[in-house]
């Protein structure tokens, strides 16, 4: 019988080679604690010795992790590992430990019933018919109705950049841009768009294992209060519609169908998450990587047409989270590499170190816009591929080609910061956009 470790801090993997195409890296040792402050500032070295050497992990914090191309492109369609954790309590000797009735008059549990509504918390059919639904009303043409708003706010966030002399690509640019387009198509009132926001670095704290009773307790007054509020915009739309997505979910119907006041609220933090975010992240490291990369940024210059490919690119190389998508759960009892599986075990999927497998692409630690696209993990794959993947992409896109068209003479001003409160991100990226 194969054992795991359960002592976080001393565990260990050491190896050589190349790392980031640094040959002159001989030996690197790193934790395999996957939420230590280590791990999430330069993730990467640790994925590529789980890939190659344990790629069904199992984390001490209980969940086992993927690490493999092919491995998670299966696991994405495999109907053994669902998204519907209410199916949990169903499940032969997990019922008994975690059964029960949910205490509905408990704030933070209502809010957790709200959320397993979510589309992106479902197996089919329920999944197929809630997406079909909110698909209406975030459809590409709603999306490419954003084009020319998108355009406009990141011509004056150069505007701005271009007459002090430089610019925070995360406080600047991706964050106010991302944050304003998710809140006017979901119609969160000017007034309330910075605490809503801040109320989501809050709740990512549900699902952080090393989070304090603290943070955890801030987490839960936090979702309480983004439900408390959508709701409220919910209401209100039924009684007066206007243009924009919480109305275009109220509205949206097929065959007598309808959504109902919780798929509503769950969908619309999913879109939120989904359209600002993530997105924020995508465009701050995207900028990033090219400006330490210079000879990608200059071959982008030259060849604007490859702006596409260094997109996809950017999503592979640095995919805005580098450990793992929404969980999964297994159903029954999975053999995978030899190991098995059981039933009840949490499943996550390491997207950052499958998009780096060399058995899917060539010399994959190097950032090389030019790369024959080949289909990435980023968005998910199966039913559950990202409904933000075109207004993700199409956002990036124009910040970025604007930045460049623009700002001929950028550079990094050398302050470049980790964001405390989410090692996997940046804090503060900052750009001399006179050079």
């Amino acid at each position: 019988m194969r054992t795991f470790p359960t002592d976080i801090t001393c565990r260990r993997a050491t190896f050589t080679g190349d790392i980031g195409g640094c040959p002159t890296i001989a030996r690197i040792s790193t934790s395999l604690d996957l939420h230590s402050r280590e791990f999430l500032e330069d993730p990467a070295p640790t994925l590529r010795w789980l890939r190659e050497h344990e790629p069904v992990h199992r984390s001490p914090y209980g969940y086992w992790l993927l690490t493999r191309y092919d491995d998670i492109a299966t696991a994405f369609r495999d109907p053994r590992l669902s998204s519907e954790w209410t199916k949990k309590g169903s499940l032969p000797g997990v019922s008994a430990r975690h059964g029960g009735v949910p205490d509905l008059e408990d704030p933070f549990v209502r809010a957790q019933q709200v959320v397993l509504h979510s589309f992106n918390m479902k197996d089919a059919p329920s999944h197929t018919r809630i997406r079909r639904l909110v698909q209406q009303a975030f459809s590409r043409a709603a999306v490419d109705d954003q084009r020319q708003r998108v355009t406009g706010l990141v011509d004056e966030m150069v505007d701005r950049a271009l007459a002090s002399g430089s610019i925070d690509v995360v406080t600047d640019l991706a964050f106010p841009l991302t944050i304003t387009i998710a809140s006017e198509m979901i119609g969160i009132p000017v007034e309330a768009r910075d605490r809503f926001r801040a109320s989501f670095e809050d709740t990512e704290r549900l699902g952080d294992p090393t989070a304090t009773e603290e943070q955890r307790a801030a987490a839960r007054r936090a979702l309480v209060w983004q439900l408390d509020f959508i709701g409220h915009e919910v209401t209100a739309r039924r009684r007066e519609p206007r243009a924009d997505l919480v109305t275009a979910l109220v509205q949206a119907e097929e065959h007598g169908d309808t959504l109902t006041h919780d798929e509503i609220l769950a969908a619309l933090l999913t879109l939120y998450t989904a359209a600002g975010t993530t997105t924020e992240r995508m465009i701050s490291s995207g900028m990033l990587l090219l400006l330490q990369h210079p000879d990608q940024l200059a071959l982008l210059r030259t060849r604007p047409e490859l702006i596409g490919g260094a997109i996809t690119e950017i999503l592979r190389y640095h995919h805005p989270n580098q450990q793992t998508t929404t969980p999964r759960l297994a159903l029954e009892p999975l053999e995978m590499r030899g190991i098995t599986i059981g039933a009840g075990s949490t499943v996550r999927f390491a997207l950052g170190a499958a998009n780096r497998d060399p058995e899917r692409w060539a010399e994959p630690e190097l950032f090389d816009i030019t790369r024959p696209e080949l289909v990435s993990l980023s968005f998910g794959q199966g039913i559950h591929y990202c409904i933000g993947a075109p207004l993700a992409r199409m956002q990036a896109t124009i910040a970025i080609d604007r930045m460049l068209v623009r700002c001929p003479a950028l550079t990094l001003a050398g302050d470049v910061r980790h964001d405390p409160r989410r090692m996997d991100r940046y804090e503060r990226v900052l750009v001399d956009v006179r050079g």
